[in-house]
């Protein structure tokens, strides 16, 4: 409000000057010109000038002017004495100065109020810009408005995301049908509150807890939401970290017992197996049943060695390399799955990232292999290399039908799997490595279809967060 106040002083001072010289104008008119011409009415103008004045007094004083002067000029006409009719008269004109500085009066009690309900709004709308993520969008879903925060959090700039819908940010988490059921909800004039996660501009995902208020019209129409949001990211990130943590627990119990007790015995059993083929002839019909047996034992013994990489994971043994000459070397050793070996792949770009190779890899390997049995015999994944000042990234995309949305929650869950084989462990390892790493493993959705696994890895100051424990 004191920024405004420079600026009054020149106004009110034209504001009054321009009325004295009006005033004085219609008082010379009026003593001039013969009595009843009703002259001295122009002093409503006068007041009126009040409405341009921040000086409150301004109005009453000028009507009190205006019927003293009024009054003077009757006095001084040169044609004689105050007839009645003109008492009258005089009287209704100083009711109607008086009228007309009650109005004025009146309109700027009005303004001031408005004015300060406006600055209370202001200082509302500053103190919510300041603690909130706030986004205004029509009911058509483009966004209208959004505050610093929403910028600062998505990675986007206010003149790409002004006349954009919140599809820009879809993180691909949510179903169709819990979208729609937000949409029917704000629809219908019912504010919704929920959790959303949403994707940065640069692929990093986020969780805002989200009320969305529309703003409806006499019939109760909505004609603009509002979206007022607070991260809540750290939050979700330590809820995940301790759900893992407890399930870790558990599972470290189960490998211990699984490696002692059924390690062994898979291995003595796979031993005379294969002493009893080398025993048999070429031709021997039972061969391939006793083949097909070690072989179940072997993929068996794959999954305990998941299993226990999965507990108790070694801490790494860090080094600075590009990670493109392990993408392509990765890129060779997975033709050899059947499920990979008919793909386009391409390696984009290059990375100089602080790791363990043998960690990274067998994590990287893990998510193309997982792509290449989303997309059986044909279909394209590019793995692409990228990094900033203070992250690298390995992205695995892929071209085929993408994570149903009803299990796009438990994917990274370990032990949760598909496949009709697989113990459901090399996402859950793949997420483990990048923690050990202080990075992050997301799997999106994207809008045109396909999955995404994009590797998130610390360029400096990389460390373990979770200690492995010692070997069993």
């Amino acid at each position: 409000m004191s920024s405004s106040r420079p600026l009054r002083r020149p106004r009110n001072l034209l504001v009054h000057v321009g009325g004295a010289a009006v005033a004085a104008s219609v008082f010379l008119a009026d003593v001039q010109l013969p009595l009843g011409s009703e002259v001295g009415m122009l002093h409503v103008l006068v007041i009126m000038l009040g409405l341009l004045s921040s000086w409150r007094p301004y109005a009453a004083v000028t009507a009190l002017a205006s019927a003293l002067l009024t009054l003077i000029a009757a006095l001084a006409n040169p044609q004689g004495h105050i007839p009645q009719l003109w008492m009258a008269a005089w009287i209704i004109m100083v009711l109607l100065f008086g009228l007309t500085a009650l109005f004025v009066l009146r309109y700027k009690r009005l303004q001031a109020r408005e004015a300060e309900h406006v600055e209370e709004l202001a200082g509302f709308k500053e103190a919510l810009d300041e603690s909130a993520i706030v986004a205004t969008t029509g009911v058509d879903g483009r966004i209208t408005y959004v505050n610093d925060k929403f910028c600062e959090i998505s990675g986007y700039t206010r003149e790409e995301l002004i006349g954009q819908d919140h599809r820009l940010i879809n993180s691909g988490l949510h179903s169709k049908e819990f979208i729609g059921t937000l949409w029917r909800t704000i629809s219908r004039g019912r504010v919704w509150k929920g959790e959303l996660r949403n994707r940065a501009k640069n692929g990093q995902w986020y969780w805002v807890d989200t009320t969305i208020v529309p703003f409806v019209d006499e019939r109760g129409k909505p004609y603009q939401y509002i979206a007022i949001r607070s991260d809540i990211t750290a939050r979700k990130l330590a809820e995940e970290k301790l759900a893992r943590q407890e399930a870790l627990a558990r599972v470290g119990q189960m490998a211990a017992v699984v490696a002692h007790e059924v390690r062994n015995p898979l291995a003595a059993i796979k031993g005379v197996l294969q002493v009893l083929i080398s025993r048999r002839r070429p031709d021997d019909g039972e061969l391939p049943l006793m083949r097909e047996v070690v072989g179940r034992i072997d993929a068996l013994s794959d999954i305990i060695n998941d299993l226990m990489v999965f507990a108790r994971p070694r801490a790494p043994r860090l080094g600075i390399f590009d990670v493109k000459p392990l993408l392509e070397d990765l890129v060779r050793q997975a033709r050899r799955d059947p499920a990979v070996a008919p793909l386009d792949i391409t390696v984009e770009g290059d990375a100089t990232v602080r790791a363990d190779s043998e960690l990274l890899r067998s994590a990287v390997l893990n998510l193309l292999l997982n792509a290449g049995q989303a997309m059986p015999g044909h279909g394209r994944v590019r793995l692409v290399a990228s990094e900033d000042s203070d992250t690298a990234a390995i992205e695995v995309h892929d071209t085929g039908p993408g994570i149903p949305a009803d299990i796009r929650e438990q994917v990274l869950e370990p032990f949760f799997t598909t496949k009709a084989r697989g113990g459901g462990l090399g996402l859950a390892i793949a997420q483990r490595t990048a923690e050990l790493h202080s990075g992050t493993l997301q799997l999106t959705c994207p809008p045109e279809g396909g999955t995404v696994a994009r590797l998130t890895l610390r360029r400096q100051g990389t460390r373990a967060e979770i200690s492995a424990p010692a070997g069993d």
